[in-house]
């Protein structure tokens, strides 16, 4: 039984972990041009290369943690919002916080089947390639010969990385720390394929200063954390008060399991029995403040016991059988002086005196103690 009362435990907080943090732990099954992505088109070879060669590679899902204090590398689609990116790096230049914006270039379709897969249909127009940055700045996407790789120009642009005729690949902008690159090729998984690939795109990093780490943003692309009251409950600041509660819980179990004896049966509001009705009755009087009136009732139950008791004549009562039983005991006090002392009794300890004489009486003239 205890092995299986663990075994729920651990099921238990183990499903409420998987429901939190199933949207993050939740496979990405698309291609697009996103970290996550191992299609062609993805960068998530760049992150592994990243992490291999320096060591620190973040993934953002929280609009909180874009202001981070390492180069952060949007990956746009064709589709992504102009103001979206605009937002970002607004509050990037604001901080004065590197970014690295890879623009767009294919058109893909995912392979049936095959989620992770895409298959490219063509290219974006190169009117259409900066579209994601024309709310932030003016350039112009072109080809460099052999329409291989996409060239970037425009006002106030720093070339970083040229093609051999000297058209920028990758470039700066002044004044800022926004660094555009006109073709994912450069980064995308495809473009790491060899060797040659890999080291062009380190370059680049290294060109931009990326030596503290690259963060890669998700939120572009749907990927953002959700907020989520029970994932709370496993994170800062309220994480040590679920500790508290679970170890509450774990010693209320314990101590449960270690109770000593059996469980103790609830008694019953009302006994069973004679004595149980003359305890009740008791109360009721001692409720009502009226013990100390009861004493004439005992003196008649002594008379009437006595009476039958000494074989008094048929026919006797009131007076007359009082003066009988006042003759019974000529040494002690008179039954009737004892019996008005019950029936006048003040309060409850006068009752008690004169009903403990009265049962003295009674013991007497019936030979009771003998």
């Amino acid at each position: 039984m205890l092995i299986l009362v663990a075994l729920a435990i651990v099921g238990f907080v183990s499903f409420l972990l998987l429901f939190a943090y199933a949207d993050e732990l939740r496979p990405a099954q698309n291609g697009g041009t996103h970290a996550l992505s191992t299609s062609a088109i993805g960068f998530a070879g760049l992150a592994d290369l990243v992490k291999q060669t320096r060591g620190d590679v973040r993934l953002v899902r929280r609009e909180a943690d874009l202001g981070d204090d390492v180069l952060l590398v949007l990956t746009p689609g064709p589709t992504t919002s102009p103001a979206a990116i605009k937002a970002i790096l607004d509050r990037r230049d604001g901080e004065g916080l590197p970014t690295l914006v890879i623009l767009p270039k294919w058109i893909a379709v995912p392979l049936p089947g095959k989620p992770n897969w895409v298959r490219t249909t063509g290219t974006i127009p190169e009117s259409m390639a900066a579209l994601p940055l024309s709310e932030v700045r003016a350039v112009t996407v072109g080809s460099s010969p052999g329409a291989v790789l996409r060239t970037i120009s425009g006002s106030g642009l720093e070339t970083i990385y040229a093609a051999p005729d000297g058209a920028a690949l990758a470039a700066t902008v002044e004044d800022s720390l926004l660094t555009i690159v006109a073709d994912p090729d450069l980064f995308d998984n495809q473009g790491l394929a060899t060797r040659e690939g890999a080291e062009r795109a380190m370059d680049i990093l290294d060109e931009i200063g990326a030596g503290g780490g690259v963060a890669f943003d998700l939120t572009l692309h749907g990927f953002g954390r959700n907020p989520n009251l029970l994932k709370l409950a496993f994170e800062a600041p309220f994480l040590p008060l679920t500790l508290c509660v679970l170890v509450a819980a774990l010693l209320a179990g314990w101590h449960a399991m270690l109770r000593f004896g059996p469980a103790a049966l609830p008694k019953r509001g009302l006994a069973f029995g004679k004595r149980a009705l003359a305890d009740n009755g008791a109360a009721l009087l001692r409720l009502a403040r009226r013990r100390h009136r009861t004493g004439e009732r005992y003196a008649a139950l002594v008379r009437e016991a006595a009476a039958a008791s000494t074989g008094a004549p048929a026919g006797l009562s009131g007076d007359a059988l009082d003066r009988y039983l006042d003759r019974l005991d000529p040494a002690g006090e008179p039954f009737s002086h004892l019996a008005a002392r019950a029936a006048d009794a003040p309060d409850t300890r006068r009752l008690l005196d004169a009903a403990r004489d009265l049962y003295q009486w009674k013991r007497t003239v019936t030979r009771e103690h003998r």
